[in-house]
């Protein structure tokens, strides 16, 4: 398995160099594919950071010489979404002006800026349009398949109180919160995904993808990541198929229970593990999960409402930290940690960056409907977003979550060069008559 997960970096590396489109996918697969490669070569846990090391140049090469040859399309880079984020993160470096927790804030960010110019700088020049981010979803499910084969065939990945991981020392082991969300990235790309090539080996490709992630979501332990992705297939399946008739919407409705008894049956295979049943079916660990997430936002939150000075621009970035007795690093709920840290004009503007997000998202399915495969590929792309919102009000911290609030990006940029595509293939309308103005369409202007 050593030899397999090193070639299949190999050849994913230098498919990222020649093709930005691999770039990206391979940034949106690091984490779990790093995890991938240290529990299969032990050098990779001696240079913990390597992985990372040679993706970020792998993905910096890939840029200029696309860029160079001409293959990034910065048409939407710039966008109103991309904008606010950046912003964002200026605002709440310079928080640290004021901030409670100014050593533990800058450590959070010294650990953090690297990824912010991977993940949101670069990563949203990588993509084009629906037919890009198409080709990249199918290198992303191949990838994701193999990763996830090395991590469940791997010996030095073990159960430990139900969580699937490997130890860097006797004291220190991985996070399973990559694998979970590698399995529930899987399940929703490989039950969305329409291929427009009618193929055995995608349709294989997507059942082998399908079941890997589901065993990985369960072997996690991370109950958000597969009932997050669970929740969602059950919403976005009938949207990733186009409905004609009364008959197809109840076919696909009876799709979505289906899949839903599919995750049950193969879910019910692995509760006979008592690691494994004692992590999912104890009711007072998820209780007691839920009651220190819950007294970290009456705490923080409290300390907001005593300070009406600080209403508006904020605590300051991980107040949390000074402003709770919690020994977590941070509150793990990004909503709450802009209001609080980053004060009340910040949070208007996240609901408004929100909304935008949605609009982009309704734009983009309405310009892919008349196409089954781009359909499926902007639900897939939607639902992600969907899936890594929830993910942030869950484990997320803004200098942590930058490979998650990507796809925002992603999903901003694609609509946007989708849309001018779009209108720029609507034709000239000829005149009628030689005595008839010239007319066409009215076009509305470009998204930026």
């Amino acid at each position: 398995m050593a030899v397999l997960i090193l070639i299949t970096f190999f050849v994913f590396c230098v498919g990222a160099l020649l093709q930005p489109r691999w770039a990206l996918a391979l940034l949106l697969l690091m984490y779990p594919l790093e995890q991938a490669i240290q529990g299969s070569v032990p050098f990779f846990i001696e240079q913990q950071s390597l992985v990372n090391y040679i993706v970020g140049i792998v993905v910096v090469l890939s840029a200029a010489q696309g860029w160079l040859r001409g293959k990034i399309n910065t048409s939407g880079y710039f966008n109103s979404i991309w904008i606010i984020v950046v912003a964002g993160y200026v605002y709440s470096l310079v928080s640290n002006l004021w901030t409670p927790s100014q050593a533990k804030s800058w450590t959070l960010i010294s650990e953090g800026y690297q990824y912010v110019v991977m993940y949101i700088i670069i990563a949203p020049m990588l993509v084009g349009d629906i037919k890009d981010w198409n080709r990249i979803l199918l290198i992303t499910m191949i990838f994701g398949l193999v990763s996830s084969i090395a991590i469940l065939t791997s010996p030095s990945f073990t159960l430990a109180s139900g969580r699937l991981g490997f130890n860097f020392t006797s004291k220190i082991r991985s996070s399973p919160l990559a694998i979970g969300e590698l399995g529930g990235f899987l399940i929703l790309t490989s039950s969305l995904f329409v291929s427009g090539q009618k193929r055995y080996w995608i349709f294989v490709l997507q059942i082998l993808a399908f079941v890997c992630g589901i065993i990985l979501s369960i072997f996690s332990g991370s109950r958000g990541q597969f009932f997050f992705s669970v929740i969602l297939v059950i919403a976005f399946f009938p949207l990733s198929r186009p409905i004609k008739n009364i008959f197809q919407f109840f076919l696909l409705s009876f799709g979505s229970i289906a899949l839903l008894l599919v995750i049950a049956l193969i879910g019910s295979l692995f509760l006979g593990d008592v690691d494994i049943a004692n992590r999912w079916l104890n009711t007072d660990k998820s209780d007691q999960a839920i009651g220190a997430r819950l007294a970290n936002f009456i705490e923080l939150f409290s300390a907001f409402i005593r300070s009406p000075s600080s209403w508006v621009l904020g605590l300051g970035h991980n107040a949390f930290t000074s402003a709770t007795g919690s020994q977590e690093p941070y509150s793990h709920i990004m909503f709450l940690d802009v209001l609080v840290e980053m004060g009340l004009i910040a949070f208007i503007i996240l609901i408004t960056w929100l909304f935008n997000i949605l609009a982009r998202a309704i734009e983009l399915v309405r310009d892919t409907s008349t196409d089954s495969n781009l359909r499926s590929a902007s639900i897939v792309l939607v639902a992600l977003c969907a899936y890594q919102l929830l993910l942030m009000n869950k484990q997320g911290e803004l200098w942590s979550s930058q490979n998650t609030i990507v796809y925002f990006l992603l999903l901003a940029k694609v609509s946007i060069v989708t849309h001018n595509e779009m209108l720029n293939d609507i034709p000239f309308q000829e005149p009628e008559s030689v005595t008839d103005k010239p007319t066409s369409p009215v076009q509305p202007g470009y998204r930026v």
